[in-house]
Parts: C-alpha cells; sequence; structure tokens
C-alpha cells in the first residue's frame, strides 16, 4: 500500500551534539515551520518533532511526489550523512519505534510520548494534519503506551534526568550535604529534582527565565528560586550543576565560576549539561576542579542501559507489528468508505424497487421491515468481506518481515 510518507530527520545515532543544537526547532518556532513545510509543493500534511537527541518531519506528500529533498534542504541544509530518510512503512515503523522508546538514547525513557504529544497538539493548532497523520500519531502514541505497559522496555523509570543523576551518584557517592543547582524548571529540571531529593539530597536551588516556575518548583521540592541573572552566584555555591533549559543557547560561562574558590575546594563541581542548545560552554573545563558532561558524555551509561535491555526491545516486536497491522487495515478499509457509500445507495435503490415491483402501494407494513432487514443483513455480509479483505491487505508476516528488514537496514546505518 503506498503510504505515501516520508519521514526526514537527524537524531544522537546520526549527528554529534554539536550538529543537533544547530537545528533545534523551539515551540515558538514550531507553527512558522509547519507552516513553511505544508508551503512546499507536495506537501499536504506535516509534523515536527524536536527534541534534545532529534529532530525529524513527517509529511504525507502528493503520490508520486519526492518531497525529501525539498525537506532536507528546508530543514537540514549543508548535512548529508547525518540526515536519514525513511518513507511509506518504514516512515510508519519509525514514527512507532519513537514512540515506543526504542529509539531512543536512553531505551524505554518516557520523555518523548509527552514531546510528541505536544507536537501533535501544535500541528492540530496549525491545521497540518489531515486524515492520514492524524489518526497515525494517534495509534503511535497508544503503541508507545503498550510497549511501556506490556513489556519490561518501561520497566523503572527511564529517562535523560535519571542517567545524569546516576552520573552525578557515581561523583558523589551520596547526595546528603550535597549543594545542586538545578538550571531550568521545566519538564527536565523537575524529574532531574525528583531523582536527587529520592536519593537524599535536600534544598535544591532552581534558577529559571520565569521566576515563578522557579518559585512553583521550590515550593514542590522544599528548595530556592532565582532567576538566570543570579547563575553566576547560584554556580559558586554548588557541588553539581544540572542545567535543563530549551532553547536558549550558553548561560553559564567559564566567568560563572570563581577560579579561586574552585582551587580551594575539596571536591570538585560537576556540571551536566542536558540542554539543547547546549547551556554550558565546554571551556568550563579549562578550570580546575571541574567535571562537565553533556549529553554526548552519556553515553556510557547510556549504552550500559541499552545493553540490559536487549530481550525487552526484542519482545516488543511482535506488539509493534500487531499495531502496524492494525493501522494499515484500519486505512485499507477507510479508503473502501466511497464505495461503501455507493453499495449502501444500491442496496436501498435495489430493495426499494422489489417491494414496488411485487406490492406497489398496497406493500404490508411488516413487509416492509422485512426488506429493509434483509437488506441491512445483506450489507453487513459484504461490508464484512471488505475488512476481511482490507486486513489481508498487508500480513503480519509480510509486516514481521519489514520490520527486521527496517531493523537490519538501522543497524547498517548506526554509526559505531
Amino acid at each position: 500500500m503506498d503510504l505515501a510518507l516520508t519521514l526526514v530527520g537527524l537524531s544522537h545515532r546520526t549527528a554529534p551534539l554539536e550538529v543537533r543544537e544547530r537545528y533545534v526547532v523551539s515551540p515558538a518556532d514550531l507553527t512558522a515551520c509547519l507552516a513553511a513545510i505544508t508551503g512546499i509543493p507536495g506537501v499536504q500534511e506535516a509534523f515536527v518533532l524536536s527534541t534534545c537527541n532529534r529532530t525529524e518531519v513527517l509529511v504525507v506528500g502528493e503520490p508520486g511526489t519526492d518531497v525529501a529533498p525539498a525537506l532536507r534542504a528546508h530543514l537540514f541544509r549543508n548535512l548529508e550523512d547525518e540526515v536519514y530518510v525513511w518513507s511509506g512503512v518504514q516512515a510508519l515503523i519509525h514514527v512507532f519505534r519513537v514512540a515506543s522508546g526504542l529509539d531512543s538514547m536512553v531505551v524505554g525513557e518516557s520523555e518523548v510520548l509527552g514531546q510528541m504529544r505536544r507536537g501533535f497538539e501544535a500541528a492540530q493548532q496549525a491545521r497540518t494534519l489531515g486524515r492520514t497523520l492524524r489518526p497515525l500519531l494517534q495509534q503511535a502514541l497508544h503503541v508507545g503506551k503498550r510497549v511501556r505497559t506490556e513489556t519490561d522496555v518501561g520497566q523503572g523509570t527511564l529517562s535523560v534526568a535519571r542517567v545524569a543523576v546516576d552520573v552525578a551518584a557515581r561523583v558523589f557517592g551520596r547526595f546528603e550535604g550535597c549543594r545542586a543547582l538545578i538550571v531550568g524548571a521545566g519538564e527536565t529540571g523537575l524529574l532531574v529534582a525528583r531523582h536527587l531529593v529520592d536519593r537524599g539530597l535536600v534544598n535544591p536551588t532552581f534558577a529559571s527565565r520565569t521566576q515563578e516556575r522557579a518559585r512553583e518548583a521550590a515550593a514542590e521540592f522544599g528548595g530556592r528560586a532565582f532567576g538566570l541573572e543570579d547563575l553566576a552566584t547560584l554556580a559558586g555555591e554548588a557541588d553539581v550543576v544540572i542545567a535543563c533549559i530549551d532553547g536558549t543557547g550558553v548561560q553559564l560561562g567559564p566567568d560563572t565560576f570563581d577560579a579561586r574558590a574552585l582551587r580551594t575546594r575539596d571536591r570538585p563541581v560537576l556540571a551536566i549539561d542536558l540542554s539543547v542548545p547546549r547551556a554550558i560552554d565546554r571551556a568550563i573545563v579549562k578550570k580546575k576542579n571541574v567535571l562537565l558532561y553533556d549529553l554526548d558524555d552519556l553515553q556510557q551509561v547510556v549504552q550500559e542501559n541499552r545493553v540490559g535491555r536487549g530481550a525487552a526491545i526484542e519482545g516488543s516486536t511482535e506488539i509493534l507489528v500487531a499495531e502496524l497491522h492494525k493501522f494499515l487495515a484500519l486505512r485499507a478499509y477507510a479508503s473502501f468508505s466511497p464505495v461503501i457509500a455507493a453499495m449502501r445507495e444500491r442496496f436501498e435503490r435495489v430493495r426499494d424497487d422489489v417491494l414496488d415491483s411485487v406490492a406497489g402501494a398496497s406493500t404490508d407494513k411488516r413487509d416492509i421491515e422485512l426488506a429493509h432487514e434483509l437488506s441491512r443483513k445483506l450489507l453487513d455480509v459484504a461490508l464484512d468481506h471488505m475488512k476481511e479483505g482490507a486486513r489481508t491487505t498487508s500480513s503480519e508476516e509480510a509486516l514481521d518481515h519489514e520490520y527486521r528488514r527496517f531493523l537490519e537496514r538501522l543497524g547498517a546505518e548506526d554509526p559505531p
């Protein structure tokens, strides 16, 4: 079946952080981005997902039109090897895997479902979803929930925030007496705070562009709230600084950390940057007693997580293949709508003609009811056959083969 789907993107699999951060689409720019994409000739529907680890655009194009080159030129100019393109059923497979957390840097992480939901809502508001992408994305969100509920992929609380706190625990051991500064009070910042507090940290400090958000976070976790203008003072007091800001660029540079104060410390300052674009200048590593990790530096911990979830990842295949089959069958059946409407009209016309020719104006009320009931039952039989035909349009066995082929191609393209 020709889905006319095209997905173009880059992610942590194909591009380092210094590349990914250049192609982030901020929430403030998302509506304009969607409008520009749907303005590309041949593009009928569009959805954009932009997170710390991926920027992707999924579109429905006119059948027979290759829109991938225009999408690459619009979103990923000057990039070649870092960009991947999926089309048709393989684009559908990729979307379902992303929603399930199977393509995430941290396998099974939960944030991507919320990010996809917000992207869906933004595309709804921008009116760039239609009869293909709206049900596709709704089912992708359903698939993501199923995989996490019915397999071990979602076992435990998995997230980039959790990995960052794991790294901090390796440095400090215990968090009692540790002073933490969390820069950003959004979803990731709150997750970081929750993991830190669960491990014994008290009185976390929050710094945010919006002080109201910082105050709400501080009230929830029993900490302090400040604006970004206080970063230099706050960073000088902290043992661990975790930055979780979206779309603002560098906020903490070498001058943020006082060199004299650093030299007198009995343990290093740990800075972890979860922001894209990055919020902490890498030049701070030149300072004595400062350790810096960004998203790419967390790969070792992430790889341990991936190895431990190999069986769970494999176990999700049956769910994804079944959901792919369900989506394609429903889509095939929906394509029969004009035929169904014509059949219904034809059944009713033939029924009325037969009634008129047999009994004319003297037709008994009970006979009319029986004729209507018979025509409904005959139509139901015909529709059942059409539904069965839709289900067999693409068998689960064929989709399982397609899924395995996708994974083989993904493995071949995955960078070492």
